[in-house]
């Protein structure tokens, strides 16, 4: 029993790489399509995760404004505003942050290089007082109060963006409902191209497969030879795609996060060894329902 088991699958594997590489450019343009897909899967998805990483650090900051203070300023006067900041009712903490510890925050920035902060020289960056409201809809009016302080550096007196948070969704949005719409026609198109090479497989077997039919043999028995054809097509993408993803995922990362200083990217294994499985996953669906509609047709009889 195990025997005619193991001949059926040694058949339907070998048949399969055979009818491969007998219409190599018809499976070479489905393995190159579904590798297309899949990249375009893994980087949509890994492309939407940072972005969800972004929003959510910009919505916790988003309770908070640093307010940036001039930097001959004495410090018994920026004590005074801080206390004057503390007794304000939607207020829930202020916190003084000195020109040190603001270049020490720059430093720990990640993929700053130091060298380019040791080149400075002197120390740019203003000392400020990073201001906690109880309600972030407090936070315009506060903007406005402390901007018109003489003691308030003016260029810019805050780090106040109202509109950080929503363009970054709508960028997010707009990202993944265009992503999408790209996947879902490539999908479209690599299942029609691994049809094609089912079909094309067929016909030139069709010879053989009458002969197997007359000699009692069963619809799966002809069919699965195909479809295993279609698995080694979404297989072999899916690696291709995987190993490009797999690899560069965190020389992206860090060549975005050189350019891109003040942006929180961060490399996440966790995440990108679940894009991956879902890639290979993907892959094995594609070569799959692709084969499968190639011989539910062709092979009904």
């Amino acid at each position: 029993m195990l025997r005619r088991l193991w001949n059926r699958v040694d058949f339907a594997a070998s048949s399969a790489w055979q009818n491969f590489w007998r219409n190599a450019a018809v499976s070479v343009a489905s393995v190159l399509i579904v590798w297309v897909v899949l990249l375009a899967l893994g980087s949509l998805l890994l492309v939407l995760h940072s972005l969800d990483q972004i929003v959510a650090l910009e919505k916790s900051r988003a309770s908070a404004i640093s307010v940036y203070l001039a930097d001959n300023t004495p410090l018994n006067s920026i004590m005074d505003f801080k206390l004057h900041l503390e007794h304000d009712p939607r207020v829930t903490a202020v916190t003084y942050v000195t020109k040190d510890q603001a270049m020490q925050r720059f430093r720990e920035m990640p993929a700053l290089d130091p060298q380019v902060i040791d080149s400075l020289g002197t120390n740019p960056l203003p000392a400020s007082l990073d201001v906690t409201v109880r309600d972030i809809r407090d936070l315009g009016a506060i903007d406005q109060e402390v901007r018109s302080s003489p003691l308030v550096d003016k260029s810019p007196a805050t780090n106040y963006e109202p509109s950080v948070i929503d363009k970054i969704v709508l960028l997010a949005r707009v990202a993944g409902i265009a992503g999408l719409a790209l996947i879902v026609a490539l999908t479209g198109l690599s299942v029609f191209i691994i049809m094609l090479t089912i079909r094309t497989a067929i016909y030139l077997r069709r010879k053989e497969i009458e002969v197997m039919k007359l000699v009692g043999a069963t619809d799966w028995f002809v069919r699965w030879p195909f479809i295993v054809e279609g698995l080694i097509v979404g297989v072999a993408g899916a690696v291709v795609a995987v190993l490009i993803v797999g690899f560069g995922y965190r020389p992206a990362v860090q060549n975005l996060q050189s350019v891109l200083i003040f942006v929180p990217l961060s490399y996440d294994p966790s995440y990108l060894r679940l894009v991956l499985a879902a890639m290979m996953a993907f892959g094995l669906l594609l070569g799959t329902v692709g084969s499968y509609l190639g011989v539910r047709r062709f092979l009904k009889q």
